[in-house]
């Protein structure tokens, strides 16, 4: 396999020998995941309980915040945690060295039996990154429902239409301190406490300090 000669552009990219520079690459690409997951939590949690909020907090900062959060938390389960088959258009080298990832990330966690449920959980981490290829699908899927999209809500459920099934897309539930989307839960506090856990066992990192 060929290797990159140079590499420019981050810092601490290779922090482990025994694996290979492109590996060390892509590794750390699932770090910075991982670190901008920990800072979109804090900034959405703050960002909402900065002012008011009544019923629903409709604003630039919110839907920035919560699509990036998104993002970054489907990126770093996809780059660390992917244990699917694999892809049709995956090169064999890819899936490879995807396999081998995983089981890297695998050995330090259960050495120390950590649980990562939600950073593994297939299902919530490509409804939150195949998030264009389903809306179209979904937004259509029935009639005579209500959407709250990339919002900040207290209390959950709040609308004016009492007669609109309510659904929900990167919302973020204040009282209870989960994004609602597609009809999943993501429980904020449980990724933080996992993404944590993953910086420290894994790359050395205090999350905390973020």
């Amino acid at each position: 396999m060929n290797e990159p000669a140079a590499i420019w552009g981050m810092q601490n990219i290779v922090f482990d020998k025994s694996i290979s520079n492109t590996q060390n690459i892509i590794l750390s690409q699932g770090r910075e995941a991982l670190k901008a997951t920990v800072r979109r939590i804090k900034q959405l949690d703050s960002n909402a309980r900065s002012g008011p909020l009544v019923n629903a907090g409709i604003d630039d900062q919110t839907h920035s915040i919560t699509s990036d959060l998104c993002y970054q938390a489907g990126l770093a389960s996809t780059i660390l945690f992917n244990e699917a088959r694999k892809g049709h258009k995956e090169s064999e080298l890819a899936y490879q060295l995807r396999q081998e990832r995983v089981e890297y990330v695998k050995k330090f966690l259960d050495e120390e039996k950590i649980l990562t449920e939600t950073l593994k959980n297939r299902e919530l981490r490509n409804a939150l990154t195949h998030i264009d290829e389903r809306l179209a699908d979904i937004l259509t899927e029935k009639d005579n429902v209500g959407w709250f999209i990339d919002v900040a809500l207290d209390p959950r459920g709040w609308t004016t239409e009492k007669n609109l099934e309510i659904n929900y897309c990167r919302c973020y539930d204040l009282v209870h301190g989960k994004i609602l989307h597609f009809g999943y839960e993501l429980d904020l506090q449980k990724l933080l406490d996992e993404c944590y856990a993953v910086l420290a066992i894994v790359f050395g990192i205090d999350g905390r300090k973020l």
